[in-house]
């Protein structure tokens, strides 16, 4: 009973902060969901304690400690991120991860092929989705690259 009283309280804060545009701003952290069995997505995990489950991918923005968020409703129980608005401590999560396991389930990604982002991105061939999430590469597909 009391999970579902805290839920509806986090429903209606989330509901007092729509904008006529139908946006939404939140407070809170902004991380990486790492599950590594499949897509990595962002989530916002909000000052109450509200998990906020993003489409955005993990490296569609940096992570951040502690700020402001405008987010859009895509469907029941899932938002995506339009925006930062405000960020006190920015945090590359990617740098957290010292080592993968060993299991081999090919994911193909696709990096930059220069440092700055400028040359023309290739498809590379992970053993697994933790060592494409530790190059900071963009999920393509499951299994190897054609």
């Amino acid at each position: 009973m009391k999970n579902i009283v805290l839920t509806l309280f986090c429903l209606l804060a989330l509901s007092t902060l729509v904008r006529a545009e139908g946006n939404l701003v939140i407070s809170g952290r902004l991380m990486d969901d790492i599950n590594l069995n499949g897509r990595i997505n962002k989530m916002i995990f909000t000052e109450n304690k509200t998990e906020i489950r993003l489409v955005n991918e993990y490296n569609e923005s940096e992570s951040c400690e502690r700020g402001s968020f405008e987010i859009t409703r895509v469907q029941t129980g899932v938002y995506e991120l339009k925006g930062v608005i405000s960020c006190d401590q920015w945090v590359d999560e990617t740098e957290e991860v010292q080592a993968c396991p060993e299991n081999f389930q090919p994911v193909c990604g696709e990096i930059a092929s220069d440092s700055f982002g400028k040359a023309l991105p290739k498809h590379v061939t992970f053993s697994n989705m933790c060592e494409l999430y530790r190059a900071k590469a963009a999920f393509i597909q499951n299994g190897g690259c054609r």
